[in-house]
């Protein structure tokens, strides 16, 4: 009996500290930017760095999921901003963004610019001042491997829809930039949709970015039911079934326009014009995420879009975009599995386990 009282405990202890690292939902992507500089272990700037994030996840009193902060002096000065995805509970963001930290650290052990991001928050830090900046690079996509039917009817709305919250985002102010909402075609398919940009963005820059960002939607996610693109200043998502928390953040579902089968498939011809980008492509020395078990959930960075840099070399602008990555028809939910601490206790104290 006592055995199986202690195969339950630690059955349910495993249980709950997987429950912590689900919590964060998926981790999407992770860049090292290898030519903005590195430092060395001893360094007046990693010591910077490890108290900036350390200050960054400590900090109880921010609970609308923006963290930007500066530590240090000179050359040895650490920038660092935090962005949770708006729908995120506080104590779940803070989570994501201390595992986050843990996880850039490892991943860019040396490098002085470099940033993540999980299903719940974004993480990146720089030697340079990008605080109020729109930055579009580095940039990477998913889709979902379904397709969806009546494939003009389904982009005219999910156009309609992208372009209602991207005003509606930009409209926020300097807590949070978030917009979510859904729409239905005439055919009855269902499109739930976010869009976000960091808060410390102006309304025309969070406009210009998430601009940046749908104008991709042909070459990314063409015929897809679900589908992003996610950059350091701003990100949208679209999917077939809800992925996010309605109920932190309801707005009124968009109108469904008639049906209109003569309307042309969408084509790069017809997305709005992407803004000038920074940084450049040639700056850009992604890291691959680490091997996930659906490798239909690793993304591919891109190149920015968007008018080509005239000092970059001829060759460098005729290469391909490398395809966009899936992503997953069912996103993580990022629910905690809870586990009843006083049962736990009673649990140790019946069986004589000590710690």
């Amino acid at each position: 009996m006592a055995s199986l009282k202690l195969l339950f405990v630690w059955c349910s202890i495993v249980i709950y500290l997987c429950s912590l690292t689900f919590a964060q939902g998926d981790r999407l992507n992770t860049i090292c930017l290898y030519d903005k500089g590195n430092f060395t272990a001893n360094s007046s700037y990693k010591a910077n760095l490890k108290h900036l994030l350390s200050s960054l996840t400590s900090n109880n009193k921010i609970d609308y999921g923006f963290y930007n902060a500066s530590y240090g002096k000179g050359t040895a000065k650490v920038n660092a901003m935090a962005l949770c995805r708006g729908d995120v509970q506080p104590d779940n963001c803070r989570s994501c963004i201390k595992n986050s930290s843990s996880e850039l650290t490892e991943s860019c052990p040396n490098q002085k610019e470099a940033v993540i991001w999980y299903d719940d928050c974004m993480l990146r830090y720089s030697n340079r001042s990008f605080f109020g900046n729109m930055e579009f690079g580095p940039y990477f996509s998913m889709y979902n491997l379904n397709n969806v039917t009546e494939v003009n009817q389904f982009h005219e709305v999910l156009r309609n829809l992208l372009n209602n919250l991207t005003k509606e985002a930009a409209s926020g102010d300097s807590l949070r930039k978030f917009a979510t909402g859904n729409s239905t075609t005439a055919s009855s398919q269902h499109i739930y949709a976010l869009t976000q940009c960091t808060p410390d963005l102006s309304e025309k820059q969070c406009v210009d970015c998430l601009n940046n960002a749908t104008s991709l939607l042909p070459q990314c996610c063409d015929r897809s039911i679900g589908g992003r693109v996610i950059s350091p200043s701003c990100n949208f998502r679209y999917e077939q079934n809800i992925f996010y928390d309605s109920t932190v953040h309801a707005v009124t579902p968009s109108p469904s326009p008639s049906p209109s089968p003569s309307s042309p498939t969408p084509s790069s011809s017809e997305a709005p014009s992407p803004q000038s980008l920074s940084p450049s492509p040639q700056s850009l020395s992604p890291t691959p995420p680490p091997p996930s078990e659906d490798d239909s959930k690793s993304p591919s960075p891109s190149p920015p879009p968007g008018p080509t840099n005239p000092a970059a070399p001829e060759e460098d602008t005729k290469s391909p975009q490398p395809p966009p990555a899936p992503t997953n028809s069912a996103p993580s939910t990022g629910k905690q599995i809870a586990v009843p601490l006083l049962l736990l206790q009673y649990l140790l104290s019946t069986s004589g386990i000590f710690f």
